[in-house]
């Protein structure tokens, strides 16, 4: 007997919820009717798909496998059922979206007026987060992410390049002096340390003769660029500083670059949504919206073109030219 998607849509609310309770109100059924079409389908598919107890609810580990699998058949349900709707395919419904604090709050944020008057049908769910979300485990349609990409389970397109350089206030240089070479980093200075990275005291730079890794340290460590930056503003130290993150303070006379002749290695700001065999129409919306409106070189960058030592602005990469075609073979005799 195929399972019905009434039950399905019953199952994964208990599971969103982590409660028969909240799944009935959300639902407008009662608890002992959700328990009962969660019960069904367990019989159905001779599994028990969730432990009960008086405290919470979790998946077995049938249960989590059966989640994964069918999350997507309610998506393209959903989607099939809109594309019947709406023949014009207008984005529409809730998207949930995430992206990092100082980005999502600097350049997500105020790009949202342009969407809404775009897809009036589109509502939004944003989280701003520094820590990493699983776009699939926790439910999210879309994410802006800065840096490098490692889950098989997603599709990335990339938006724009991530440059970062070194950041202090005239404050800071004038009491501990102006580093001269890199390696004046890890004898004289006191380094403000981004614990996002993988390695929060490795800083690989990138100068005139390649690329250097020096071991740095400080008395302030933190996984928030805004507290970074500030800290930095107040004299405490060194700091790596994303140009879209700094552009501001580097044209206020806040921040001056420290040895200009270096960079970090660049990054690239991506958005990122989880692979599936139908794309649906908000996120393709989403993604399109967004690659529009961030593209190299981005905004910030442009700001600091000549107006910070040793810094230009990098051009949109030009398209890889089409591949020649084959001639066609000729007919005949070989």
């Amino acid at each position: 007997m195929v399972t019905e998607t009434r039950e399905l849509t019953v199952f994964h609310c208990v599971i969103r919820h982590g409660s028969y309770a909240k799944a009935a109100e959300e639902l407008g059924l009662t608890p002992s009717g959700v328990s009962r079409l969660v019960s069904r389908l367990e019989e159905r598919l001779g599994a028990r798909l969730v432990h009960r107890t008086t405290r919470k609810l979790s998946l077995t580990e049938a249960g989590a496998t059966f989640h994964v699998r069918t999350a997507q058949v309610l998506v393209d349900l959903a989607e099939a059922e809109a594309e019947v709707q709406d023949v014009t395919l207008k984005p529409r419904g809730k998207l949930r979206m995430t992206a990092p604090v100082v980005f999502g709050q600097m350049y997500v944020a105020p790009l949202l007026p342009e969407l809404f008057a775009r897809f009036p049908d589109l509502t939004l769910d944003l989280s701003l987060a520094d820590r990493f979300v699983d776009l699939v485990d926790e439910g999210l349609d879309l994410a802006l992410r800065i840096g490098t990409l490692g889950d098989s389970r997603l599709i990335a397109r990339r938006l724009c390049t991530n440059r970062r350089m070194l950041v202090a206030s005239e404050s800071y240089l004038r009491k501990r002096g102006v580093p001269q070479t890199p390696a004046d980093l890890a004898s004289d200075h006191d380094c403000i340390l981004f614990t996002g990275l993988a390695r929060p005291r490795e800083w690989n730079l990138r100068g005139p003769d390649g690329s250097i890794s020096i071991s740095v340290s400080g008395r302030l460590a933190s996984n928030n660029v805004d507290a970074m930056i500030r800290a930095a503003k107040s004299g405490l130290g060194i700091a790596l500083g994303a140009t879209l993150a700094v552009d501001k303070a580097l044209l206020a006379g806040e921040l001056v670059r420290v040895l200009p002749d270096y960079e970090f290695e660049p990054t690239a700001i991506f958005a990122v949504y989880p692979s599936a065999r139908q794309l649906s129409t908000k996120v393709r919306a989403a993604v399109d919206f967004f690659s529009e409106s961030l593209h190299d070189p981005p905004a910030w960058d442009l700001r600091l073109d000549g107006r910070v030592p040793n810094f230009r602005a990098v051009p949109r990469p030009a398209p890889a030219p089409a591949a020649p075609r084959a001639p066609a073979a000729r007919a005949g005799r070989r």
